[in-house]
């Protein structure tokens, strides 16, 4: 039982870890990074959204890209840095 349980346990860190970066190119692109650095690697985004706190107020933006092969890459910026990297497929 306790080897399913560190196994699980593994995995849940692995994934969480690899949503913390992005290749590009020869680039990664890591959570922390600044908004321009983020722009420098993937360009200007297709898409940008409001994010807003709890309670209805400006809070950062999220970034959309469509990359080639069909996938969705979505940055957040808060506060100028990236906080978030999700990449998912469409």
């Amino acid at each position: 039982m306790r080897r399913y349980l560190l196994l699980a346990l593994l995995l849940l860190s692995a994934s969480a870890y690899a949503s913390n970066t992005y290749r590009v190119g020869s680039s990664v692109l890591t959570v922390g990074d600044s908004a321009v650095r983020a722009m420098q690697l993937m360009g200007q985004p297709d898409f940008k959204e409001p994010v807003q706190s709890d309670f209805g107020g400006y809070q950062g933006e999220r970034w959309q890209y469509l990359r080639d092969d069909g996938r969705v890459v979505i940055i957040t910026i808060i506060n100028g840095k990236v906080a978030e990297i999700a990449d998912r497929s469409r």
